[in-house]
């Protein structure tokens, strides 16, 4: 069966050269639109000097808080240190910011890297309400900045693991 482009030619509607201008822009777009979309670009910017995600809380009001889990929310879906649990994977225990005693599965780089200091546990909004995610010190402290409890786990630092007051 002829495509549309063969029949719209077979027709005289349109001509061999413009045929190839169509699918020239339309490969051309696709390229871009692959490119915007590359996962390596985004975690290299992220894993980057951290500048862009300050200049972007910077321009945040804690105030409007859907704002805020929102672009929260894209810091740690583009930098997030860990991933689906696999075999060999151990738990990494540590409170919520209500005191209740939670875990990630990690693996046992990450479990080093959270005991050095080179990477925290911070809690994120994400789509199905509050979770857990390892994200590197940098990004952990412009959440930080943000929400104060929300960091759960970071060697070294004060604001760390602090509980909720009670009302």
């Amino acid at each position: 069966m002829l495509d549309l482009k063969a029949k719209l030619a077979a027709a005289g509607l349109v001509t061999k050269k413009d045929v190839e201008k169509v699918e020239a822009q339309q490969a051309k777009a696709k390229a871009k639109k692959r490119r915007k979309k590359s996962p390596q670009r985004s975690r290299n910017q992220a894993r980057g000097s951290g500048s862009g995600v300050a200049k972007e809380r910077a321009k945040l009001n804690p105030e409007n808080r859907g704002e805020c889990y929102a672009a929260i929310r894209r810091w740690v879906e583009r930098a997030r240190l860990d991933g689906d649990p696999q075999p060999g994977d151990e738990a990494f225990h540590f409170t919520t910011h209500q005191g209740k005693l939670s875990r990630l599965l990690l693996p046992a780089d990450l479990r080093q890297k959270l005991s050095a200091g080179h990477a925290a546990i911070t809690a994120f909004m994400s789509n199905h309400g509050l979770a857990h995610a390892v994200v590197s010190r940098e990004l952990a402290l412009e959440i930080h900045a943000l929400f104060p409890l929300w960091l759960r786990v970071l060697t070294g630092h004060d604001g760390a693991g602090k509980l909720e007051t009670p009302a």
